[in-house]
């Protein structure tokens, strides 16, 4: 009977943990459920990203890109993150063109690297990174991830999180959302 017990527990977390997301696994994130979420859509109806009922939402668009912009407005700004999400109209190549303009715009805004990696995204190539520096006056670290989902459009994220406290926690909670993007074309 115990031994049976164990097994099941065993099982049990192999499970959890395969079914966490390749993102979440790079930043050790417990999974977790969104409770009391809606589903919000994009301005052009390209993607969908579940959020919390309580979150401020705003849509733009423009000819070349369709964004969601959300954020937590009942907490503090160090307490919370900003959340921008896209879908791009354009062609992304990860190459070394795309890896030399990246760090060229990290060194123009005086952003320091922290961590960065080639994954899978919903089983389409994704390169994410994490930078830190200063931004009005406040410490801040930004999440960011693209995502080729075509030749002819790309999915970014990133996510803006001011202070020093629970960075990690928080980058799980965005690594959460993310989790919930929905690309519909």
């Amino acid at each position: 009977m115990k031994k049976s017990v164990i097994f099941i527990v065993i099982l049990f977390a192999f499970i959890s943990c395969k079914n966490q997301s390749e993102l979440s696994n790079l930043f050790d994130c417990r999974t977790s459920n969104l409770e009391n979420s809606k589903s919000i859509s994009d301005f052009n109806k390209n993607f969908k990203l579940n959020i919390p009922i309580n979150w401020k939402s705003e849509l733009y668009y423009n000819e070349f890109q369709s964004e969601i912009f959300t954020a937590d407005t009942t907490k503090q700004l160090s307490e919370s993150f900003i959340l921008d999400t896209s879908f791009n109209n354009g062609n992304l190549t990860f190459d070394t063109i795309f890896y030399q303009k990246t760090d060229s715009i990290l060194k123009s805004n005086n952003l320091e690297m922290v961590n960065s990696g080639s994954i899978q995204f919903k089983n389409k190539p994704a390169f994410w990174y994490l930078v830190k520096g200063e931004k009005k006056g406040f410490e801040f670290h930004q999440f960011n991830i693209l995502v080729k989902n075509s030749n002819n459009n790309y999915f970014t994220a990133n996510s803006d999180i001011y202070g020093n406290k629970n960075i990690n926690s928080r980058i799980c909670e965005t690594i959460s959302l993310l989790n919930t993007v929905e690309f519909l074309q």
